[in-house]
């Protein structure tokens, strides 16, 4: 829970999606910031699957239901109700502000994107003319380079790009064209051009918008979304001019809302009286199952709602073993490393699905805030829990799983630039594996033998260096449940207040992590431990002299 703050802080100094983006860039932290990622969440499912197993012997299954619910449920009911409303709009506020468009702080002859959104036609001249692809996605934000050059609102760089061949229609990340993201910021004349190159404009994304969908979205969104590709601040009045011009052509077009009328045809059948080919129906229940998965609606939460998920499912497995024979599972497939040989591979069908089935850079699982958990996210952290399960019931199994500790823990981190640079699609990875069957194999490989080698090499270092009763190590167990709750709203107002302070990245991230630690040590000593949130979480403390 406690690297979690750290991971958080280190994200605005990094080229990836984040609520804000600081004028200092660091992209060395990513190497933490993935080595963390990597193994985090994987152990505490494991860590909470053991623990589970715990109190179902302790307590039995009411007990076990009763407890998880105050501690986990409970917590997560008061959370979305307060802390998520909160992160909004701290979200909303602090991307508004994140914008390095036209600072001249790029290099626009990076790739073909940067230059498409920066409007560096001669850079982009280049890269086409190096053999880049014209339609392809990129790899952060997955959109094409038509639909960065819609979104820097670049002309001459639209028009350039489909006179040599572009697709106007060409799908990008979740089904969206560029004349999507053209109606979404009101960039009319760029829809213009795109609509006289033949754009789709009956399209649908993943959530059933065409373009005149994608004219709904309120100031908030439409400003969240601009903070998030770094863009100006948005003038929202010229955005709603812009739609109303783009509203005007699509309807001289005869366009149609994907929304309001979900059982018309779509896309390339528009026009032909057709249905699609899955079926109207299921087309939108598609849909809605998507929106219900990929909207963040638990944010940082959406771990407590993936582990009362599994505690659920554990308790349906003891109901169902209780009517089947007891089958004894032998202690040395759990409590060796003879276990490894079982449990990569089961870890690798999960891990496989993850980023796109590896098509798109990424390490370590994919997350899933939405309030459908996304299957294979669920399925990857139920075998960590499982098997945190099946250790609580072989004794010793923590302890002899991490007796080499001293060589895990250095093989782990030796093989994870190998594992980033397969996973992260560099060059070098490429290079090394071969061809990209060979990549994602070997990525795949290598990520799961780093989470399983890290986890059992912490548990036996932690084995040896903690395995006695310490006070300000029981303190910091306590307080790290509340701290990880709330603090990610303070994480991203620290991160936008130093955001333009002229200051080296470590220099500022060692600050943000100190004063948004201590202010949150503070506040659960506090406003926490000895009160009813205490007790909610942690259950009674006994006032002493102990502290922090």
């Amino acid at each position: 829970m406690l690297l979690g703050i750290g991971l958080h802080a280190a994200l605005s100094f990094m080229d990836i999606p984040w609520v804000v983006h600081d004028r200092v860039r660091a992209p060395e932290f990513g190497y933490v910031v993935s080595a963390i990622h990597g193994f985090r969440m994987p152990l505490f499912f494991l860590l909470s699957g053991f623990f589970t197993a715990m109190l179902w012997r302790k307590r039995g299954l009411g007990g076990l239901l009763r407890h998880r619910a105050k501690r986990i449920a409970l917590p997560l009911g008061l959370g979305c109700a307060t802390i998520v409303p909160a992160m909004w709009v701290i979200v909303i506020w602090a991307g508004s502000g994140n914008s390095t468009y036209g600072t001249g702080e790029v290099d626009t002859g990076r790739d073909i994107w940067t230059a498409a959104v920066y409007g560096d036609l001669d850079a982009v001249r280049r890269h086409v003319e190096s053999g880049a692809a014209l339609d392809a996605a990129e790899p952060i934000y997955g959109q094409s380079p038509l639909a960065w050059a819609v979104i820097g609102d670049q002309l001459d760089v639209i028009e350039y790009l489909l006179e040599a061949g572009a697709d106007p229609s060409a799908r990008y990340r979740d089904r969206n064209t560029a004349l999507h993201t053209a109606a979404f910021f009101g960039r009319a004349e760029a829809a213009d051009r795109l609509l006289d190159a033949g754009a789709e404009f009956n399209a649908r994304n993943d959530s059933l918008e065409t373009p005149l969908d994608s004219m709904r979205h309120g100031q908030g969104t439409t400003e969240y979304i601009a903070g998030l590709l770094q863009l100006p601040p948005v003038d929202f009045d010229a955005v709603v001019a812009g739609r109303g011009g783009i509203r005007t052509m699509l309807e001289d077009r005869g366009a149609i809302s994907g929304l309001a009328n979900p059982w018309a045809s779509s896309g390339a059948e528009a026009g032909d009286g057709q249905g699609s080919e899955a079926g109207p129906l299921r087309v939108i229940l598609e849909a809605v199952l998507r929106a219900l998965m990929l909207f963040p609606f638990f944010h940082h939460l959406w771990f407590l709602w993936h582990l009362c998920w599994l505690v659920v499912g554990f308790a349906l497995v003891v109901v169902v073993f209780r009517w089947l024979p007891r089958v004894p599972i032998p202690s040395i497939l759990i409590a060796t490393p003879l276990c490894l040989f079982w449990v990569v591979p089961m870890t690798m069908l999960t891990q496989s699905i993850m980023h796109e089935g590896g098509t798109m850079p990424g390490f370590g699982p994919d997350t899933s805030a939405g309030l459908v958990p996304r299957p294979h996210v669920l399925a990857h952290y139920a075998i960590f829990f499982g098997f945190g399960a099946l250790m609580f019931g072989s004794p010793g199994a923590a302890e002899r799983l991490g007796r080499r500790w001293w060589i895990q823990l250095p093989l782990a981190l030796l093989l994870l630039p190998v594992a980033l640079a397969l996973a992260l699609h560099s060059p070098w990875g490429r290079e090394l594996a071969g061809d990209e069957d060979a990549r994602r194999m070997l990525a795949n490989l290598g990520q799961v033998l780093y989470v399983w080698l890290m986890i059992f090499g912490l548990m036996g270092l932690f084995e040896t260096v903690l395995n006695r009763e310490r006070p300000w190590v029981r303190y910091g167990s306590d307080s790290s449940y509340w701290l990880y709750l709330v603090h990610l709203p303070l994480i991203i107002v620290g991160q936008a207040l130093l955001r333009d302070v002229d200051l080296p990245a470590i220099v500022k991230l060692a600050v943000l992590i100190a004063v948004a630690t201590s202010i949150l040590l503070a506040s659960y000593q506090f406003l926490v431990r000895y009160t009813w949130i205490g007790r909610l979480l942690n259950g009674s403390r006994a006032r002493s002299r102990v502290t922090p």
